[in-house]
C-alpha cells in the first residue's frame, strides 16, 4: 500500500431511520441522496469508492412502471462531477475510486473524475462475455475508471476483466444490475481487507459492494429507490459462501511391497518359487 502513514477518523454510524437490513454493523444499506449522505462522512473516512452512476447515455426513467420504481432519472456528467468530488474530500490519501460508465459516456466520466479531484484516471474493461441486459445495455463491453490519488495504493491486475453479465431479461431484477463477479474482481484488484471502509453511492443492487463485504471490509451503500435498497440488503445480507470441501481422492487397494531380496525374521518367499522356496540355482551356488 503507498501513501504516508496517517491516522483516519472511523465511519459514523448510520441514522436508524434510513438503514435498510444489513448482515451486522460491517454493512449498511440506506435510503438516502448521495450528495447528503457522503456530506456527512468525516474526512479520511473513504478508503475505496466502487459505483456504476446513473449516467445519462441510459434511459432510466423510461415511459413504464416497472424503470420508474427503481429510479425516476438520470444525471449528467456535471452533477456525477459534483458527487465524485465531493467523495474525493472524504477519502484517505491512499484511497482509490471505481467508477462505471460505457462506451458512450466514457470521456464525460473521465472527465468527471478529472474535474473532481483525481490526479490520474485509467480505464478497465470489462469484457461481459455476452450481450447483457436489455435495450440500451447491450454492450459487449463496459468500462471500469480508476481514479488515483497521489498515495493511492498499489492495485494488481490487469486492464481487462473478463465476468459474464447478468443476462437478458429485466422483469424480476435490477434493470442495470451488475454481477457480483464483477464486484468480487475489483475488491481483489484493490487489495480490499477488513481495514477499509467502502463506498458505493449509487449502490443499485448492491452487487458491486458484495466483493468487499466477503472481505472483512465495512461496506455502506446508498440509493434513493426503495427498491434498490431492499435488493441491495437483501443481497449483502447474505452470509459469505463458504468454499466446498474439497472431494475425497477415491480410497485404491495397496499391493503388498515384494519381499524380494529383502532380509527378515523368517524364511523369505521369492516370487519365482510356487512352494515359497529358494530356488535351486541360488541353493547350487551355495
Amino acid at each position: 500500500m503507498n501513501g504516508a502513514t496517517h491516522r483516519t477518523a472511523r465511519p459514523p454510524k448510520p441514522n436508524a431511520s434510513r438503514v435498510g437490513r444489513s448482515a451486522s454493523a460491517r454493512v449498511q444499506v440506506e435510503k438516502r441522496d448521495a450528495r447528503d449522505a457522503l456530506a456527512s462522512l468525516p474526512a479520511r473516512s473513504i478508503s475505496v469508492l466502487i459505483t456504476d452512476p446513473p449516467y445519462k447515455t441510459i434511459n432510466r426513467g423510461g415511459s413504464g412502471g416497472h424503470l420508474k420504481r427503481w429510479f425516476s432519472s438520470s444525471l449528467s456528467s456535471r452533477q456525477i462531477g459534483d458527487v465524485l468530488a465531493l467523495a474525493r474530500s472524504r477519502m484517505r490519501p491512499d484511497g482509490v475510486a471505481f467508477v462505471m460508465t460505457n462506451s458512450d459516456g466514457l470521456g464525460e466520466a473521465i472527465g468527471a473524475l478529472e474535474r473532481a479531484g483525481f490526479v490520474r484516471v485509467r480505464p478497465i474493461t470489462w469484457d461481459k462475455v455476452a450481450p447483457g441486459l436489455g435495450g440500451g445495455l447491450r454492450h459487449l463491453t463496459e468500462y471500469v475508471l480508476v481514479g488515483y490519488l497521489a498515495g493511492s495504493r498499489t492495485l494488481s491486475g490487469a486492464d481487462l476483466v473478463s465476468v459474464p453479465a447478468v443476462g437478458p431479461g429485466t422483469a424480476n431484477r435490477y434493470p442495470t444490475e451488475k454481477p457480483a463477479g464483477l464486484g468480487r474482481e475489483l475488491a481483489r484488484i484493490a487489495g480490499i481487507g477488513r481495514g477499509d471502509f467502502v463506498v458505493d453511492p449509487f449502490c443499485g443492487s448492491g452487487a458491486l459492494l458484495v466483493g468487499a463485504a466477503e472481505r472483512g471490509a465495512k461496506v455502506v451503500g446508498y440509493d434513493i429507490a426503495a427498491a434498490a435498497v431492499k435488493r441491495a440488503a437483501g443481497r449483502l445480507a447474505k452470509p459469505t459462501a463458504k468454499a466446498a470441501p474439497k472431494a475425497l481422492a477415491p480410497t485404491r487397494k495397496v499391493a503388498k511391497p515384494s519381499l524380494v531380496g529383502r532380509r527378515t525374521a523368517g524364511p523369505v518367499a521369492y516370487r519365482n518359487s510356487a512352494r515359497g522356496s529358494e530356488p535351486k540355482s541360488r541353493r547350487a551356488r551355495r
